[in-house]
């Protein structure tokens, strides 16, 4: 006769904290984020203790979310799960098999090549800068994307920099620090260099924002650069 083994309850919310520096800010948000749709349908399918999750569970959960969600959110929802059985030490159910003929199945179900995000061209990046209007949003919009075009830079980098990342240069153009990116999680860092248009806007972007603000690309509320905090000019 086996002896059903019961594991204390422990909150996987605050075992999480233990994650945070050592993973993006963004990557913690969507490991809650699937760590609670799977909390979430456990409730609605009557599973009154998530955790540890038994096989069959997890198998039904993957199966399930894979009538509405992508295979790729799917097995992101998977790594979530094993991550809190391996915070909170208990054992793992996402290496079983059955799991791997699941994840089989939700790709099966729903074969369509990812699409592709279109990159954005001189051709682009002309007729956007062309349509940007004379305004606080039209400046900031236009340096964004002509330094982003250049120093082939994501989101997330263009938003981090500040006033002391950027130095001026003889010839008119800018050299840029980008201090940390998705490629390199342990911030040693780039340097990148602009033309001259793009440092050019820059400027006049810099020029209309005003010199008290520490962020490059800060928020504008009715027609007016503001400083926020570095939590909330990462989160916007």
């Amino acid at each position: 006769m086996h002896q059903i083994r019961i594991y204390p309850s422990r909150d996987w919310r605050s075992e999480f904290r233990r994650l945070e520096g050592a993973y993006a800010p963004s990557t913690m948000r969507s490991y809650r984020a699937d760590v609670e749709a799977f909390e979430n349908w456990c409730v609605e399918n009557g599973i009154i203790q998530p955790f540890p999750a038994s096989v069959e569970t997890v198998c039904r959960f993957l199966e399930d979310q894979g009538e509405t969600k992508a295979p790729s959110t799917i097995q992101r929802r998977l790594y979530a799960i094993r991550k809190v059985h391996r915070l909170i030490r208990l054992p793992d159910p996402t290496y079983d098999e059955d799991i791997n003929l699941a994840m089989r199945k939700v790709r099966r179900q729903k074969s369509i090549r990812p699409r592709q995000a279109k990159g954005l061209t001189r051709d682009y990046l002309e007729i956007f800068l062309e349509s940007e209007p004379d305004t606080p949003w039209g400046l900031r919009n236009s340096a964004m994307l002509a330094l982003g075009y250049e120093l082939l830079t994501r989101r997330s980098e263009l938003i981090a920099l500040r006033n002391q990342d950027i130095t001026e240069r003889a010839d008119g153009t800018l050299r840029v620090l980008i201090r940390r990116s998705k490629a390199d999680p342990y911030g040693q860092g780039r340097i990148a260099f602009t033309s001259k248009r793009t440092a050019d806007l820059l400027r006049e972007w810099l020029s209309r924002r005003g010199p008290e603000i520490e962020w490059l690309f800060c928020p504008i509320y009715q027609g007016k650069a503001i400083a926020v905090s570095r939590q909330r000019q990462c989160d916007g």
